[in-house]
């Protein structure tokens, strides 16, 4: 069949052709516009990890150390493998401001300030201006509208979070003895004195008094600490007991720890009680809503078969209400396999230790370890 043409035909390539050339300019500027708003986008996201990156390594460093200048060589290491339109950043002694963070309850964001009588928060800013050694960011297709470059400044405040600590430790008869003989009875410990029996002073030495010792160093961390941390003393023989409510009086945590010193009980290892009353003290009387759950969890030996909770159930149940757990042995006699179980079931972690100075050691490890987390 022949098509028939219209007259209209004859007009339609040079019609195309002119709408084409009239068109093609607002092409090239859209797609120059989507390029570089691309471009523009993928920077800010770049710069955004680069500041949270030089956050988490200042904030870290600077919680453990206490030292500034070296919170700031960890953010400019950190800021350097992490590069912002192909650039590595240069943070300046100006990019850093401690503060002090703090929220009102569980639902509310953390509020950073400047400055503050016990600063817990460092603020690191992420620049590429105009005005910053790093320089502003070129387009990728400069001048289609009218600009060369633009700028990208971003912030991310690192804080060490307020703590409620359960300090939940193994009074059990096993604990009068030294760390580098059996722990059977009879006999008596080798250290104690003629005449001594369970609800005498502990031997010396003896683990409860390696115990005593490090936690003396313990609560002196927490003295020099930057922040507020409360503290449970929980105790565990054949039944667990809660010797001190949640407090700010680490004195108290230390007069607690003293009257088994100066009577220590027998007992068997009921773990599970303890770690239990852990998790109870953690919301009881002078606990906070808003503060991050810990419980540290010590002892010398076995759980004595069948007595109380299973820890690692007890554990399990904690982590799902975010509480930490972290678990030290000391002898050799301990269960390590045990507590390192344990330690995993509630998302922390394990140490052993080997001597009374170990043991001291551990425990301000531990506190300088407390959570530390990115709150804006």
């Amino acid at each position: 069949m022949r098509r028939i043409p219209f007259p209209e035909d004859s007009r339609r390539p040079g019609a195309i052709v002119a709408l084409v050339a009239l068109m093609l300019p607002v092409l090239l500027i859209l797609a120059a516009f989507a390029v570089n708003l691309a471009w523009m986008e993928l920077s800010r996201t770049q710069a955004f990890i680069a500041a949270d990156a030089a956050t988490r390594a200042a904030g870290r460093t600077y919680s453990l150390s206490g030292n500034l200048t070296d919170a700031k060589a960890k953010a400019n290491t950190a800021a350097s493998m992490n590069l912002v339109a192909g650039k590595a950043m240069t943070l300046l002694d100006s990019d850093f401001t401690l503060g002090t963070s703090i929220r009102s309850t569980t639902l509310n964001r953390y509020s950073f300030t400047p400055g503050g009588i016990q600063p817990n928060a460092l603020k690191v800013r992420i620049q590429r201006t105009a005005s910053s050694t790093n320089g502003a960011i070129p387009l990728l297709l400069p001048g289609i509208v009218g600009s060369t470059g633009y700028e990208v400044s971003r912030t991310s405040v690192s804080t060490r979070v307020e703590v409620d600590l359960a300090f939940v430790v193994d009074r059990s008869g096993s604990m009068a003895y030294a760390s580098d003989e059996k722990a059977v009875y009879p006999p008596v410990p080798k250290a104690a004195v003629t005449g001594w029996f369970f609800g005498n002073a502990a031997p010396t030495p003896s683990r409860w008094r390696d115990l005593a010792s490090a936690a003396n160093f313990f609560i002196t961390e927490m003295e020099s600490s930057v922040l507020d941390e409360k503290v449970a003393l929980v105790t565990y023989g054949d039944a667990a007991s809660t010797d001190r409510a949640m407090t700010s009086d680490y004195n108290s945590i230390r007069s607690g720890i003293t009257f088994y010193t100066s009577s220590f009980p027998s007992g068997k290892t009921n773990i599970g009680d303890g770690l239990s009353a852990g998790v109870t003290a953690l919301s009881g009387s002078g606990a906070r809503t808003y503060a991050s759950k810990v419980i540290i969890l010590m002892t010398d030996g076995i759980r004595t078969p069948g007595l109380g909770a299973d820890p690692v159930t007890v554990a399990t149940a904690a982590a799902s209400k975010g509480i930490i757990i972290f678990t030290v042995t000391f002898s050799t006699e301990a269960d390590q396999t045990g507590m390192k179980a344990v330690a995993v079931a509630g998302s922390g972690q394990h140490f052993h230790a080997d001597t009374a100075a170990s043991l001291a050691t551990v425990l301000q490890n531990i506190v300088r370890i407390l959570p530390t987390v990115i709150t804006e």
